[in-house]
């Protein structure tokens, strides 16, 4: 065994040892090309310092290519986590970079990408621009060199020069000084400043505007048996409206925030409303908005959506900015906005529940209060509104509302919008509705126009036995009493859709023969059916008035607190 074990060894230490030189030959043969770290040899204070740019510059490379690896990722993708990242790394740069150029570098690589320098980096760059600017104006606006001289000495020019002023000049100069100390002995408030004279004369022409908008004929044409309601409305809303502010200041008044229309449904609230606001915001257009539409599911989405109301007013039209200096900024602010709320009951109503105890109401109750409040907030509030603003509610039972939007200041203006009690009143919805009708040769009349359809059918038939115009009115009205506005206008549509329906049934029965154009034409009797269909589908007896609501919602309130008195 020993015998066989010694050869055995001697190899493998033969072979080790071949192993080792071989290694140890290319170890001393890589040995050039391996990059030796710097020594450093600190033999004063200042040598640290002298390596600190080194670092940073190596700090500040390694940062560049984490900005460009997110800029290639947002350029490809889109997502605004990558680009905020890239933002991040830019603030980082500018913090901690010793070299501006770095800084540079990394904005224009921003830049390149597509992405707007930091708010606070780009006002510091056009502050920068400005200061440059203005140094190379005052060096290229540099004169002569008795210019600097002058303007270095403290003697007058004229010293310098070795001339005389003329008396002219003087005396110039003179005035200059004089005018100079009155204006600065005067009050400030004596001085009117450009902006505040600009506005002035946006109101005054606002004013006018409204003034001119006014049209009685109009007002006739489109609304009817509500002379009473235009004229209070005419008083108290038009009226301060279309006088100039400078009269409304001396007065101390100004004009009113919030008007409430109330009333029987289809009186024509809604259409009062709306002809209103043509009429009172000529300049832009009128803000129609539903109660429940404000109402949102979200806490703090209704409140939002009645703020966006009131702060986000629709621009002018362009008849009246074009051609203006600042491109019409100034009527914009004089222009009054028109915000008309229907049903607006639905976010106005009294807050606390039932009784004022809030613990009668539910979440949605809690909601409705939080709405309420930013009505009281924006209608009358510490804030001023970006513009002059108008709220015109519209409402079935006044009894419903907020007490605190009723009070002077906010809704001051509470008119009730009536059915029509007189026959006079009747008349002038039914003139309205069937105006067009006349005028157009589709209604079989006495009077009706020549070359028309109802004067062709009113031939064969002895012109005695057809009433006029006027005499079919007063007939209808007399017959519609107790109809509401709506009412008389679905009479007004239903005789309509009779004489459509007989024309057409002929039609069919004799395509040849009979003309649709020309045989059309509603007569007294399509009138009558109308009248007849429409009794049969009005009732009054669900509508409740609010004294008898009121008086209703006391009995009951009264026999609850005896029930629960009773032992």
């Amino acid at each position: 065994m020993p015998n066989i074990q010694r050869p055995f060894s001697s190899n493998r230490r033969r072979f080790v040892c071949l192993m080792l030189c071989t290694c140890l030959s290319d170890t001393v043969a890589f040995l050039p090309f391996v990059s030796h770290p710097k020594r450093v040899f600190c033999t004063s204070g200042n040598s640290d310092n002298e390596t600190l740019p080194d670092k940073n510059r190596v700090y500040i490379q390694g940062l560049h290519d984490n900005l460009t690896t997110c800029l290639d990722k947002w350029i490809m993708t889109g997502n605004p986590a990558t680009k905020q990242r890239a933002y991040n790394v830019l603030e980082q740069i500018q913090s901690q970079a010793h070299d501006k150029e770095l800084v540079e570098q990394a904005e224009r690589l921003l830049q390149r990408a597509g992405l707007p320098l930091p708010e606070q980096r780009r006002r510091q760059q056009q502050a920068q621009e400005r200061q440059e600017w203005e140094k190379s104006f005052q060096q290229a606006n540099e004169r002569s060199a008795l210019s600097r001289r002058i303007k270095d000495s403290n003697q007058p020019n004229n010293a310098l020069l070795g001339q005389t002023l003329s008396p002219r000049l003087e005396q110039s100069i003179q005035d200059k000084v004089t005018l100079q100390k009155q204006l600065t002995t005067l009050p400030l408030s004596t001085i009117p400043t450009s902006e505040t004279h600009r506005d002035e004369q946006a109101s005054i022409k606002v004013s006018s505007w409204v003034a001119r908008a006014w049209n009685t004929e109009l007002c006739s044409a489109t609304i009817g048996g509500l002379d009473d309601v235009l004229s209070q409305i005419k008083r108290r809303i038009w009226t301060p409206l279309a006088a100039p502010p400078a009269l409304l200041r001396e007065l101390g008044i100004h004009p009113v925030r919030g008007l409430l229309l109330y009333g029987r449904p289809g009186c024509g609230k809604t259409l009062v409303a709306r002809t209103l606001g043509r009429i009172l915001s000529p300049l832009r257009p009128i803000s129609v908005v539903s109660g429940p539409e404000i109402m949102d599911k979200f806490v703090g989405s209704s409140e939002k959506n009645l703020r966006e109301l009131f702060d986000n007013p629709p621009p002018i039209y362009d008849t009246f900015r074009i051609g203006e200096t600042d491109n019409g900024e100034a009527i914009s602010k004089a222009a009054l906005h028109i915000i008309i709320l229907d049903e607006f009951d639905a976010i106005a109503r009294a807050r606390g529940g039932n009784g004022g105890k809030a613990s009668t109401q539910g979440d949605a109750g809690v909601a409705r209060d939080s709405v309420v409040n930013q009505m009281l907030a924006k209608m009358d509030g510490v804030d001023p509104l970006v513009v002059p603003t108008l709220v015109i509610g519209l409402t079935n039972r006044r009894s419903l509302i907020e007490p605190a939007l009723l009070r002077p200041g906010r809704f001051e203006v509470q008119i009730e919008v009536p059915p029509p009690r007189t026959t006079e009143q009747r008349v002038s919805i039914l003139r309205v509705h069937t105006r067009h009708m006349h005028q157009a040769g589709r209604l079989l009349v006495r009077d009706a126009p020549a070359v028309s359809a109802a004067s062709r059918k009113r031939h064969p038939l002895k012109g005695e036995e057809l009433p006029s115009y006027e005499e079919l009115l007063h007939k209808l009205a007399e017959r519609c009493d107790g109809f509401s506005g709506a009412a008389l206008t679905g009479v007004t549509r239903a005789a309509a859709s009779h004489a459509l329906e007989r024309s057409v049934e002929d039609f069919s029965l004799n395509p040849e023969g009979i003309s649709l154009m020309e045989e059309c034409v509603v007569t007294s009797e399509d009138f009558d059916n109308a009248i007849a269909d429409l009794t049969t589908t009005l009732s009054n007896d669900d509508w409740v008035d609010d004294a008898v609501a009121d008086t209703d919602a006391d009995n009951a309130t009264a026999s609850d607190d005896d029930a629960n008195n009773e032992p």
